[in-house]
């Protein structure tokens, strides 16, 4: 799948919007609320849609843009590590810490203004996917935790 290709499927009918649709109205049944990583969630929507404007942007190294693809691609599949189709919106863990991880991987390549520009959710970027990270081993479990930063970090933890 082209970056192009994968950008299209986050852009058409506003996968932003439906995205926090989906988890708000998790959260707000009697399985959602007991969650504990549940406010950590509610930021899939605003880092999925940094990741989108980011891939856009004419300022991202083009190797950057690719895995930053594919990583969208990820998120846009029902099946992945932790599927959303099996264990309902908690299985949007593993998507969340895997863009939050691109995110991470993305400011130390490009200038942190050009990150903060597409932001459009809560607080500063940088704290919010840092509060993101800090909890990633409990959220997904260290098997996964692990598979998911060799994925991003090209094969190394």
């Amino acid at each position: 799948m082209s970056g192009e290709t994968a950008i299209r499927i986050f852009e058409a009918g506003d996968f932003y919007q439906r995205l926090r649709s989906r988890i708000e109205d998790w959260l707000a049944s009697r399985e959602g609320r007991a969650y504990r990583y549940a406010d950590r969630l509610l930021l899939s929507p605003d880092l999925v849609h940094l990741l989108v404007r980011l891939a856009l942007d004419r300022r991202v190294p083009l190797e950057l843009k690719t895995q930053t693809a594919a990583v969208l691609a990820y998120v846009a599949l029902p099946l992945d590590l932790v599927p959303e189709v099996f264990v309902g919106p908690a299985g949007f863990a593993d998507d969340l810490l895997l863009v939050a991880l691109m995110i991470r991987r993305l400011l130390g390549s490009v200038p942190a203004e050009v990150v903060k520009a597409h932001w459009a959710g809560p607080d500063g970027v940088l704290e919010t996917v840092r509060n993101v990270l800090e909890a990633a081993e409990d959220m997904v479990g260290n098997r996964v935790w692990s598979r998911m930063q060799r994925m991003i970090n090209g094969g190394k933890h």
